[in-house]
């Protein structure tokens, strides 16, 4: 599953909190089962992404896109200036 994200204005934690909301508004108008994993994914991600390090890695970028596999430490992310794997807060034992 992959969920892009614009970092021309905001940091990435940020950005996927926007995103997160917006996913929310748009699943309570229109259920759909694919938009529910996406929010379980991103906030899956927001509670367990060591932001201080993504914000430093990603300096610069303006897009970036998050790459969800179902192994959830697998996350990476996709930008112009290449890939970067995810950086954890602490290696969760539980996907989303």
């Amino acid at each position: 599953m992959k969920i892009p994200l614009d970092l021309g204005h905001h940091c990435i934690e940020t950005a996927a909190k926007l995103r997160l909301e917006r996913m929310i508004q748009s699943y309570f108008k229109h259920p759909d089962p694919g938009t529910d994993e996406q929010i379980r994914a991103l906030t899956w991600f927001l509670e367990n992404g060591d932001f201080p390090e993504l914000r430093t890695a990603l300096t610069g970028i303006s897009r970036a896109v998050l790459n969800f596999s179902k192994n959830p430490h697998g996350v990476e992310i996709k930008t112009e200036g290449g890939p970067l794997k995810m950086i954890w807060k602490n290696l969760p034992g539980s996907g989303w």
